[in-house]
């Protein structure tokens, strides 16, 4: 992981710790948002828009359909920033 991802994924931790209480430790790229960390679609999509608030990077809504894992929403944001 290079050290972007690394700071992507840290600051996300830091987005599910507080949006749903889950610790910052357990968020990792392997991680499921609904199985492992128990999240539910509207805290998938509060954790996006504070991604997107913290980043600056435009996520497509559409998009986050797609995400199951940690990484996946780690590769989306890493496409978005390519988009923008």
């Amino acid at each position: 992981m290079s050290a972007e991802q690394q700071e992507m994924l840290s600051s996300l931790a830091e987005i599910v710790e507080r949006v749903a209480g889950v610790p910052a430790e357990r968020v990792l790229p392997e991680k499921s948002f609904t199985d492992d960390l128990a999240l539910d679609s509207l805290a998938v999509v509060e954790v996006a828009f504070s991604m997107q608030e913290h980043t600056g990077i435009d996520i497509p809504e559409e998009d986050l359909a797609r995400i199951r894992t940690v990484q996946d929403f780690l590769d989306l944001v890493e496409h978005s920033a390519e988009r923008n």
